[in-house]
Formats: C-alpha cells, sequence, structure tokens
C-alpha cells in the first residue's frame, strides 16, 4: 500500500526546535574558550590520557551527555510507544521505496561511495571550523588534508572506481544468486513489505557487530601469520602509520590492496544477507552501507571529537583512539569498531604502550607549537 509520509514530516518541526539548545552546547563545546586556547597545549592531552589510561576517568564534554541524553531517550520512546516508532520506520521505507535509484543493482555500493567521499570530506575539512589543537589526536593540525581531493586524487579515485567496477562485475556474474539464492518467495511476490522498528533497529545493530567480528580473525592474521605474502597484503594500509608520526586523515580509510579490500567487502555482502527474519530489508541494508562507512571513517580520522562512537558508548566502541594506536604501533587493537575480542584475547595495550603512544603524539604538537613560536618570532624580527 501506497504509505503517507506527510505526518511523520510535520512531527520533525517541533523536534527543529529542540535541536536549538543541543546546537548551542555544540558551540560551547567545539569553540574554545580563551582560556583554553591561552591554555591549548596542556588542554589537549588530557582527553588522550584519560581515554589510554582506564585508571584516569574522563570528564565527558556537555554535547557528548546530551548525544547519550538522546540516545536514551530515542530508545525509551520506541520501548513505550513502538506504535509511533513503527510509523517512522514506515515513514522512512516509504521515501525510500518511492525513489526509483533505490531499486537499481548498483545502487548499496553508489551509496557507500557516496558515503565514503562525504564522511572523508568532512573529518578532512572539520579543521577548519574546530581546534585543531585541542581535538586532534595529536594536538596538531592535520597533516596535508584533503590531498585526495587535489593533489593526491588517486587516493579517492582508484578506490571508489576499482570497487564500483567489482562490484559491476559481482552482478553481471549473477554471483551474489549463485552464492546466496534468489530472495524468498513471498518476497519475490509482494515486496519485502514495511519493516517495524525493531526490525529495522535489530538489523542494522547485529550487521555492524557481525562486519566487525567476522573481519577480526582476518585482521588479525594480517599482522601475526608467519606468510609474508599475506601480511604484505595487509601493509599498504599501514604506510601512512609507519611513515608518519602524526594521526591519520580520514582518506587512509580506503588506501588498502585488493585483496585487503576484497576481504572486506565480501565479509560485508556476506553479512548483508544475515537477518533473523531470514531477509535483511532493504532499508536496513542501505542503513548498514552508511553506519560501517561512517565508522569506518570515524576509526581512521585521527579526532577525538565529542560525538564519536568510543565517546557516546565508552567501553564498547575504540574508536579513532584506539584504531590510531593500533596503527601507530601495529601489535594492539585489531578491531575496527569494538573492544571485546581484543580484551578477550590479550590484545589491548599495556600501561607502557600508552604511555610511549602518549609521548608520541605529544611530540608531534609540541614540534608544531615550536615551529608555529618560531614563525611568528620571525614575524615580530621583521
Amino acid at each position: 500500500p501506497q504509505l503517507s509520509v506527510g505526518p511523520a514530516r510535520t512531527c520533525w518541526a517541533p523536534s527543529a526546535w529542540l535541536m536549538l539548545p543541543l546546537l548551542a552546547i555544540a558551540h560551547q563545546t567545539f569553540v574554545p574558550s580563551p582560556t583554553v586556547r591561552a591554555h591549548a597545549p596542556a588542554a589537549l592531552r588530557a582527553p588522550v590520557r584519560s581515554i589510554l589510561v582506564p585508571a584516569t576517568p574522563a570528564a565527558a564534554p556537555l554535547l557528548t551527555r546530551g548525544l547519550q541524553a538522546m540516545h536514551v531517550s530515542v530508545a525509551a520512546g520506541a520501548l513505550l510507544a513502538p506504535a509511533v516508532a513503527d510509523g517512522f520506520a514506515a515513514a522512512a521505507w516509504g521515501l525510500f521505496d518511492s525513489c526509483a535509484f533505490t531499486h537499481d543493482r548498483m545502487f548499496e555500493a553508489s551509496l557507500a561511495v557516496s558515503c565514503f567521499v562525504a564522511f572523508i570530506l568532512f573529518f578532512e575539512s572539520i579543521h577548519l571550523v574546530v581546534d585543531p589543537r585541542v581535538y586532534r589526536l595529536d594536538g596538531a593540525a592535520p597533516k596535508r588534508p584533503l590531498r585526495g581531493f587535489t593533489t593526491q586524487w588517486w587516493k579517492t579515485v582508484v578506490p571508489a572506481l576499482t570497487y564500483l567496477g567489482s562490484i559491476y562485475v559481482y552482478h553481471e556474474l549473477s554471483l551474489g544468486q549463485l552464492l546466496y539464492g534468489p530472495p524468498p518467495a513471498d518476497v519475490l511476490a509482494h515486496g519485502p513489505g514495511v519493516p517495524t522498528w525493531g526490525r529495522v533497529v535489530t538489523e542494522l545493530s547485529l550487521g555492524v557487530f557481525l562486519y566487525d567480528a567476522l573481519f577480526y580473525p582476518f585482521h588479525l592474521s594480517f599482522h601475526k601469520l608467519r606468510a609474508r605474502r599475506w601480511r604484505k597484503m595487509h601493509a599498504r594500509h599501514h604506510v601512512w602509520g609507519s611513515t608518519e608520526a602524526a594521526a591519520h586523515n580520514a582518506v587512509e580509510t580506503v588506501q588498502n590492496s585488493y585483496l585487503d579490500a576484497g576481504v572486506q567487502v565480501f565479509i560485508n555482502i556476506f553479512v548483508q544477507h544475515l537477518s533473523p527474519w531470514g531477509f535483511k530489508h532493504p532499508l536496513s541494508r542501505a542503513l548498514h552501507n552508511v553506519m560501517v562507512v561512517y565508522l569506518l571513517c570515524e576509526s581512521h580520522s585521527g579526532y577525538d571529537l565529542p560525538f564519536m562512537s568510543h565517546r557516546l558508548f565508552p567501553g564498547l566502541f575504540g574508536g579513532p583512539v584506539a584504531h590510531e594506536q593500533h596503527h601507530q604501533q601495529g601489535n594492539v587493537n585489531f578491531h575496527q569498531f569494538f573492544l571485546w575480542a581484543d580484551r578477550i584475547l590479550g590484545h589491548t595495550p599495556t600501561a607502557e604502550q600508552n604511555r610511549k603512544h602518549r609521548e608520541a603524539l605529544a611530540a608531534v604538537g609540541a614540534a608544531q607549537d615550536s615551529a608555529r613560536q618560531q614563525q611568528a618570532a620571525a614575524e615580530v624580527v621583521r
């Protein structure tokens, strides 16, 4: 049946007014006061130190608390008023299903590429809005940001074309039907139907968890196996960490060998065919692609921002803090998103590794501060 999305759109009008206090909080969080600016070197190292050393609890920023409260309120609202939550899911599905391009076989691949471009651009340009001395993991301005869109264009264009071309061949050869079979008969006859809120949330959460869990042993083997050729397949992804002391830029997310990237893509395709309902809903699949791409770009962003996953869900997600340490040291934090397997298998960093990592990051910020001071002194002399 045709769904009316008008009421759902109307509901967002008062919600927009409710966002104004959150925007004010964000302004106070992202625009450091004169006191913070005057003491930037000390202030910027506190978040890194407090996250890396569990014995020193971090005072969560006000924006983080606000976003956590929003997550709790949405979850509570969905439990207390499931019909309303299902109405939002139905409205979202109505909009999604009404767009012809969402039915194209290349839609999911195109959505993933678009999200990579958008999130890489976002994280590599956010230093124009926030103070990198406060929010970058190394306390310094990002090194060579946005080069993937200018002089080093191949860092974005080559992965995008390679991925889209591979997915096109995947569809041309009907590998999906050969590997996973056709959709269930009722889906073919009547379509996927209108999803409930609970189904979308369950499929999305399960998909993100399984993607990270299934890639974990492959990622671990890329570092631990004695097969040199196998380990070399992952070495390209660690070029920045092995040659630069500075924190990563988000474009490094897609700097992988074809085999390395292929393993991740096929795991993602496999996960997209798993659902407690027997068939993963198209809306859940699309949201899964957006969420996975965001988390991948976030973990390689080199930032410690109040809205990031490790801030909103501390102890559950590792975020950029954990993944940056993995890239800089190589033998810890093999999860892309979560932390549980590293804890079980003993791949969390030791206190000594944390200390060395903090000192290495602090040295980058100190070097940039020194260079800035020398430049200012030279200008005074002139």
